[in-house]
């Protein structure tokens, strides 16, 4: 079994790669006996908009605000969408036995990882 080490950035993740003795092994990520290291690109995913809970928030309205929906909605960035599909197809490969976040520290970096591998 393998460890998925999910970092923030490209660049910190080709140095954890390194170090941990993995090697390009497809786009996006790097591959070694007992680690797979990929990364985001900063955000992956964003918030939905209002008009994915409800048509009627399409156009603004006081009378439908403050929207409080009961579970917030994401949608997969255009410009990342590439890279989102690789972290999640090495999320969901068989051999992968826990995810390491290697996100920068702090919240930025912890929501990062979070949506990511949500």
């Amino acid at each position: 079994m393998k460890s998925l080490v999910l970092a923030e950035k490209p660049s910190v993740g080709r140095d954890l790669g390194r170090v941990l003795k993995c090697h390009p092994r497809g786009r996006g990520f790097m591959e070694g006996d007992k680690y797979v290291v990929t990364w985001a690109l900063g955000h992956l995913v964003t918030l939905a908009e209002p008009e994915v809970y409800d048509a009627k928030f399409k156009r603004w309205n006081l009378e439908y605000h403050p929207m409080m929906p009961d579970k917030m909605k994401l949608k997969v960035i255009k410009q990342t969408s590439q890279q989102f599909r690789t972290v999640k197809s090495l999320l969901q490969r068989k051999d992968i036995s826990e995810v390491i976040i290697a996100t920068d520290a702090g919240r930025e970096g912890e929501l990062v990882a979070r949506w990511t591998i949500m």
